[in-house]
């Protein structure tokens, strides 16, 4: 018999590399050397799905994951601990992002034209004071609130009921956009109207069109999360890695196929998160991790590809945050004119690749240099827990 697929109920190594090649993904894309790049490397303007809109669902799906995993621990029962551990997380994910936002904001009003002729004094203090036009949401945000939620649902009501809250969160987000011109690119939008009435239009990604991580879309972003927790359980009680691995795939499969054909109702759109584009995402999302566990975890292949994305998915919302914050310093704070990100791009990368391609050159280079400060990490096994 085939000890490999006997093994008691244990953490897949294959989901630390999915987490990683996600945490990488989205490093990618979200640092390009210029606005033109290859157009997988885009997100879709509206309506629609590349390859790029996956990364962060993805994520979420597998935060799901491990909000099982996690929670498991203290058999979903409340405790001071546990209460503690899930306040301190969504906090902290929250404010992270927030403070992220503010110190972008700060080092670019620092750096402004506009500003520079005004003393340093006062200059300091224009920009600092953003506080009126600071977004609160945010992809690190939605990370928090969606993991809060999650794990408060997750111990306060019988698993066998989740299934039915994803369910009827679906449905009610569904009417909602159909009824109430939830489809439109543009400020009339209802979620576009309850992000501007309730956290104000300078506390928002754009106000003249739906915020991405908004108000309304955190509700199916959290059902999103919730499949995620659903798939962890169905697989984690499986004590056979063959069993696990088939139940991924058809899980994936249903829900990819389930996705796309209600997409002629309902389309696939990751700037509102409708309910198809969070069935289509977490139904790859569960195929690529059940292909990802018969390579690595049954067939025991291991390579530097895989130790490349291991370094990114121990330590992944640590490096999503430094990538971040390494923002500043090259592509923000200007060096005789210019951020060291232009310079590179300029002046060494474009006169050999081109646009696109040196575009693509500078996020690489960008996610090796983050991959070179979670490889120090990870060689002395130092794995910060956000």
């Amino acid at each position: 018999m085939d000890k490999s697929t006997t093994q008691p109920n244990q953490r897949i190594l294959a989901l630390d590399i999915l987490r990683g090649i996600t945490i990488a993904g989205m490093i990618l894309v979200n640092n390009p050397g210029t606005t033109q790049t290859y157009a997988p490397l885009q997100h879709a303007e509206w309506f629609g799905l590349t390859p790029t809109d996956l990364v962060f669902p993805f994520f979420m799906f597998i935060m799901g994951i491990t909000t099982y995993l996690s929670l498991r621990k203290f058999q979903f029962k409340w405790s001071v601990p546990c209460a503690r551990k899930i306040l301190k997380r969504a906090f902290l994910l929250w404010f992270i992002g927030l403070a992220i936002t503010w110190l972008v904001m700060f080092f670019r009003g620092m750096e402004s034209p506009l500003n520079a002729q005004l003393p340093f004094t006062q200059r300091l203090y224009i920009s600092a004071d953003t506080f009126c036009r600071l977004r609160i949401l945010g992809v690190l945000p939605r990370l928090g609130i969606c993991y809060g939620l999650a794990a408060v649902i997750a111990l306060s009501v019988k698993h066998q009921l989740i299934p039915w809250i994803i369910g009827g969160i679906f449905i009610g987000y569904y009417i909602l956009l159909e009824c109430c011109n939830g489809y439109a690119h543009d400020n009339t939008n209802i979620l576009a109207i309850v992000d501007n009435c309730i956290l104000g239009a300078g506390h928002v990604f754009k106000p003249e069109s739906p915020d991405p991580e908004g108000i309304l879309s955190t509700f199916p972003a959290l059902a999103h999360v919730l499949i995620g927790f659903c798939v962890g359980k169905g697989i984690m009680k499986l004590n056979n890695l063959n069993d696990k691995i088939e139940r991924l795939f058809v899980i994936g499969t249903l829900l990819t196929f389930a996705g796309f054909l209600l997409s002629y109702a309902c389309p696939l759109s990751k700037k509102l998160w409708t309910p198809t584009f969070s069935m289509v995402s977490c139904g790859l999302a569960s195929l690529l991790l059940a292909l990802l566990t018969w390579i690595i975890d049954k067939k025991k292949h291991q390579d530097k590809l895989t130790d490349f994305f291991h370094v990114f998915g121990v330590n992944p919302l640590a490096l999503f945050v430094l990538s971040d914050i390494l923002l500043i310093p090259l592509g923000i704070i200007l060096f005789g004119g210019s951020s060291i990100r232009v310079i590179t791009y300029k002046n060494v990368l474009l006169p050999v690749l081109g646009i696109k391609a040196a575009s693509l050159a500078w996020a690489i280079l960008y996610v090796c240099l983050n991959w070179c400060v979670g490889y120090i990490l990870f060689k002395k096994k130092i794995y910060i827990k956000l």
